[in-house]
Order: C-alpha cells, then structure tokens, then sequence
C-alpha cells in the first residue's frame, strides 16, 4: 500500500503536525536568514573601498612612524572585527536550524512509534497494517528533520567560507594600501 503526502498528512495526529510545521517554519527562517546575508556579502565586496579614506587618513596623520603604524594596525583590526561581526549576524540561527532539525525530527518519530505502538496494543494484538501508518508518520518527521538540517549546514558552512575570504580581502588591501603609502612616503 503507498501512501502519498497527502494521505499521511490526514492521518498524521496533531503533535505530529505541529513538528511538521515547526521544521518547515525552521527551514524558512534559515533560508530567509541565508539570503539575507547573501544579498549582505554582495554589497559589502562590491564596497570594500570605503575603508580606504578612512585608512589613508590614519597612515598620513601626523605622527612618530612607530606611533603611525600602532594606530593603522588597530584602525585596520577594528575595521576587520566590526565587519566581521556585522556580516556573520544570522549565522547563529543558521547553525542552530543546522543542529536541531534532526533532533526536533527524532522527537516526532519517537512520539509518532510511541503511538503506533499504544494503537497495537489497543486493537489487542492486531496486526502491522493497522498501525503502519503511524510507523510512517514517526518516519516522516525524522526525514524531514534531516532535510531542514542538510541545507542549512551547507547554508553555513558556504557563508562562512565567503565571509572569511572577503575578510581576508579586506585586509590584504589594507596592508597593499600601508606599503603603497609607506614606500611613497620615503
């Protein structure tokens, strides 16, 4: 006997559903979240020149070399954290969609067996077909579970990489813009 979505949905308990509903409304909020800083990365390596004034400034103040240098390096390391920060936001709810689905998935498939087994024992001693539709019910979240997680540590892992390359951009061209600045001033 196959059963499609739709029959297993009507005949899927209401805690059951409620887990249903709960990963799909994980799913999008992780997938929302990933576009979002998606679209955030965009912007901020198309716009990594607007430190450069801010830097130039710092590296033709008028101070002591070493003194000049002091303040670059942690002009340049509160340019790096604060953007840092800024475009990692989100990731953590990512992350947590990423280790939980498949637990809050585990949950239905344990509540969904436990079920299925109290309707066995109810019919008193029927068989595997009366109940084989709570078994798959229990399955179902757990399948799902694992179908929010996947994305969503993909989701992480790739915005995670690109943010640590772009952070890496941005302080190669700092240190460019102090040797292209240091050498001309001699």
């Amino acid at each position: 006997m196959e059963m499609s979505m739709g029959e297993l949905w009507r005949v899927m308990g209401p805690f059951a559903k409620a887990i249903v509903l709960l990963l799909l409304g994980m799913s999008l909020v992780s997938v929302a979240t990933a576009v979002e800083r998606l679209l955030a990365l965009r912007a901020a390596s198309r716009d990594t020149a607007r430190f450069e004034p801010e830097w130039r400034a710092v590296l033709q103040a008028d101070l002591p070399p070493e003194e000049r240098r002091e303040v670059y390096d942690r002009t340049i390391r509160r340019t790096l954290l604060a953007t840092g920060s800024s475009l990692r936001r989100g990731f953590g709810i990512i992350a947590t969609v990423g280790s939980t689905a498949p637990f809050v998935g585990l949950v239905g498939t344990v509540l969904g067996i436990v079920n299925a087994f109290s309707q066995l024992a109810n019919t008193g001693g029927g068989g595997v077909g009366q109940v084989s539709a709570g078994i798959a019910e229990a399955l179902v979240t757990t399948a799902i579970g694992i179908g929010v997680a996947i994305p969503a540590v993909w989701l992480f892992n790739y915005l995670t990489q690109k943010t640590g390359r772009l952070l890496v951009e941005i302080e190669c061209r700092a240190q460019d813009l102090a040797v292209a600045t240091l050498r001309g001033s001699r």
